[in-house]
């Protein structure tokens, strides 16, 4: 409320900016200790008294006038800032700074009996704390803007990254598609040619067109396949421990593989959603690359987990290690921080448990996941 009328009111001299207690306090602390203080300052004689009848009367008054205006702060809070109430507080905690100079006997008695005068000093001191208040209110309100600036560029960061993994994953089905409708289609066409070619004119190349027949029945039936899973998997039809099987078959025999998939994140009470299973599965499918053309593995371990609200993952591999922290990072990386920041996780790599790298990333769950489990 107190932010919607300040945005809402454009004075830049009365505010209404929200009170700022400890700013009002400090100032008034500062110029009284300077007030009281003036003849020893002037004189150079800094002692016990400068603190205690100086500095330590400063403070106290400094210190009620922040009070009072706080009690000024939780009345806004409760009531909403306006100008009224806003300009009685600032008027008011003036007069009581007059009251309590009084009181301590920085003012001398013949001054108070001049009511014009206290109500003028009153005024000033005043003017004073409007001041003060709308350049802090000014400095605020134009540190909110660059706030709320960033706010929408890391906004449309976002909604760029999410675009980015949309379309990815948008080509990807598009590639699967056509690999297992088209391609898969000219296979068979090309093994029934070639089958024919027994019947019209059987001769000693049989043998070869055996061979070539059975090397494209295996390309149909198990290449194109792997191939268009790994572009698109399709986990909410497979479970993510078999998609990673098929993933990390494509490496073998150069890179022996070992999955370990916890059971709860295929248990349908405890499944995460499909989003956080792809996020997951991208990322270790660019570790695995990593793994095996820049790492030159031979031996690599997989491991998810669900650990409360989040999926934890880590791949092991006992390649050459870490890449030269001087090259700027590749596009693997990019993707896999694009897919752990769209999913508010986390991602890194360090050296690895014996040798190699060791890649770990968790990735939380939807709050609104546990929310309907409650």
């Amino acid at each position: 409320m107190m932010k919607a009328f300040a945005s809402g009111n454009r004075w830049r001299i009365l505010g209404p900016w929200p009170l700022h207690p400890i700013l009002i306090a400090g100032a008034i602390t500062m110029y009284l200790s300077g007030v009281r203080n003036s003849e020893r300052i002037a004189s150079g004689a800094f002692d016990l008294a400068w603190i205690t009848e100086g500095v330590g009367v400063a403070l106290g008054i400094g210190v009620a006038c922040g009070i009072f205006m706080q009690l000024g702060v939780l009345w806004q809070r409760r009531f909403g800032v306006r100008v009224s109430s806003y300009i009685a507080f600032v008027i008011a905690t003036a007069a009581l700074m007059v009251a309590l100079r009084i009181a301590v006997g920085d003012v001398q008695v013949s001054v108070t009996a001049d009511i014009p005068s206290v109500l003028g000093a009153i005024l000033r001191i005043s003017l004073v704390m409007f001041i003060l208040l709308s350049i802090s209110g000014w400095a605020g309100d134009r540190l909110a803007r660059q706030v709320e600036q960033t706010q929408e560029a890391l906004e449309l960061a976002r909604r760029q990254q999410a675009i980015l993994l949309q379309g990815d994953e948008f080509t990807r089905r598009q590639i699967s598609g056509a690999l297992h409708d088209r391609v898969q289609a000219r296979l068979i066409a090309a093994c029934l040619e070639l089958q024919m070619m027994d019947v019209r004119d059987p001769d000693p190349t049989q043998s070869t067109v055996d061979s070539v027949v059975a090397q494209l029945e295996e390309i149909r039936s198990v290449d194109v396949r792997r191939v268009a899973r790994a572009l698109s998997p399709q986990l909410g039809e497979v479970d993510l421990e078999s998609a990673l099987a098929e993933l990390a078959h494509q490496y073998e025999p150069a890179m022996h593989t070992k999955i370990t998939v916890d059971a709860t994140i295929e248990s349908k009470a405890t499944r995460p959603p499909q989003q956080v299973l792809l996020g997951a599965y991208r990322i270790i499918e660019q570790a695995l690359l990593n793994s095996a053309g820049h790492g030159a593995a031979r031996q690599c371990e997989i491991e998810v987990h669900l650990d409360d609200e989040k999926v934890l993952l880590s791949v092991n591999d006992d390649g050459r290690g870490l890449p030269d922290a001087t090259k700027p990072p590749g596009f693997g990386s990019t993707l896999m921080t694009a897919w752990s920041d769209s999913l508010g996780g986390t991602w890194s790599v360090r050296p690895g448990r014996t040798s190699g790298a060791l890649l770990t990333a968790e990735l939380p769950l939807p709050r609104q996941r546990f929310a309907s489990v409650e």
